[in-house]
């Protein structure tokens, strides 16, 4: 009997060594792989017609099949001994068995897996008579006895990495026969409680958190992780993170899919560069726009005075220099000098214009109820090109009030009113954000 433990624990040694070999040099191991192979050993106790049993060492060899997150199928065929303990020793039973378990795990994969099982298998026994007196009968004595069995248990998984886990589990098993005491007494079927621990190795990963990893770079390079290319160096970080992380030690991550990640990263750092430098070239673009407006405003300012419009030449130095205020963000100032042109030459043509840059001055300052009202006021003027202008600005005001119902109002006045409008494009952008 020890000689057949022994027999059993160095072939269960040399498999595991095997494998790990394997895995180590990367050639015998599926990717993806549902499959893990364990050894188990124990103690298992008969309850029978005896009436004191003792512990017997037993181990088994198992194979377990991954069907989902929750749920699997394990096989297992192991060697046994059934005793009435050391202080008694009047018989002693070898046992081999066999049988198949569905698994119900009772928590989503991660560091410790707790599960419940229930199953059904054979057992193959047979009975040695260790003193004259032993409950059973000689003739069941080295006579081979087959009988089925029913299973049901517990256990808990807890994952030392990846790939290899401790498992440990407890289970009570119904024999349909009444001959693993050497007797047949009473009329309950002889049955036998197992307690065994032992280490599984899986061909894949099982970790719930380095599925999880692996899943999130996935989904970033398949581009399910949305935002990413518009956020810029935030989805880079992100990625890069993950991608370091697996770098320094996840097993699970094949050279494939490294190669195909790093590629990745290539191709976000140079879209990053591409918007960057569009991004610089539109600022240019909108800064030379901006100084063409000040300078054909300035210029309208002058040719309005020189002209014998009988007001006074400050103005066009004034209105440039309100201008300059606006684009530096110096909004108070602004406001003020545009403020002070308006009082000062209320029926100048380029009065409007005056009221329409204190409404954006009021709004560069965030003060969007002062800035509609300068907006408002723009429809008070008869000649003036800033309307579609005012209109936009009033709906941006009211969005940033909350006011979504006005806004929307506004933003569809643009299209409506202005159809020849430049704003118009703006005007849908921002109504697709209500």
């Amino acid at each position: 009997m020890k000689r057949s433990i022994i027999v059993i624990t160095l072939t269960a040694l040399l498999i595991f060594t095997a494998i790990a070999s394997a895995q180590e040099t990367g050639t015998a191991q599926p990717k993806n792989s549902r499959i893990g192979l364990g050894f188990n050993i124990g103690a298992q106790k008969p309850y029978c017609d005896v009436l004191h049993t003792g512990a017997g060492l037993a181990g088994e060899f198992m194979m377990r099949y991954l069907l989902s997150n929750y749920f699997d199928i394990s096989l297992a065929l192991g060697y046994g001994t059934l005793n009435d303990g050391f202080s008694y020793n009047t018989f002693v039973t070898d046992l081999f068995a066999g049988d198949i378990k569905a698994n119900i795990h009772l928590s989503k994969p991660g560091n410790t897996n707790p599960y419940l099982f229930v199953g059904a298998g054979f057992t193959n026994s047979s009975y040695t008579r260790n003193k004259w007196w032993a409950i059973g009968s000689p003739e069941f004595e080295d006579k081979r006895v087959t009988a089925g069995a029913f299973i049901y248990g517990a256990g808990v998984e807890f994952m030392l990495t990846p790939q290899v886990a401790l498992n440990t589990f407890m289970d009570y098993r119904f024999s349909t026969g009444d001959a693993l005491d050497g007797a047949e007494l009473g009329k309950y079927k002889d049955g036998y409680l197992n307690a065994r621990a032992g280490i599984t190795y899986y061909l894949s990963p099982r970790s719930g958190k380095a599925k999880s990893d692996r899943d999130d770079l996935l989904a970033l390079q398949q581009g399910q992780l949305t935002g990413s290319e518009q956020s810029g160096s935030d989805g880079m970080d992100m990625f890069e993170a993950k991608l370091d992380k697996m770098e320094a030690g996840d097993a699970e991550l094949s050279m494939e899919q490294y190669v195909r990640l790093k590629s990745r990263v290539d191709e976000l750092n140079q879209l990053i560069s591409i918007k960057e430098t569009e991004l610089d070239e539109l600022r240019s673009t909108l800064d030379f726009k901006n100084q063409r407006i000040t300078d054909l405003e300035s210029t309208l300012a002058s040719t309005e005075t020189e002209s014998g419009s009988g007001l006074s030449g400050d103005f066009s130095y004034n209105y440039e220099e309100a201008l300059r205020a606006f684009y530096a963000r110096d909004y108070r100032r602004a406001a003020s000098i545009f403020s002070n042109l308006l009082t000062t030459y209320p029926t100048h043509a380029l009065a409007s214009n005056c009221q329409y840059w204190i409404g954006e001055s009021m709004f560069g300052l965030k003060d969007y109820e002062q800035a509609s009202a300068a907006f408002q006021a723009i429809f008070n003027f008869d000649n003036t090109t800033k309307k579609d202008d005012a209109t936009l600005m009033l709906g941006r005001c009211f969005y940033a009030l909350n006011d979504k119902s006005n806004a929307r109002e506004y933003f569809q006045s643009v299209i409506d009113k202005y159809p020849g409008s430049e704003y118009i494009d703006k005007a849908r952008q921002w109504l697709r954000r209500l």
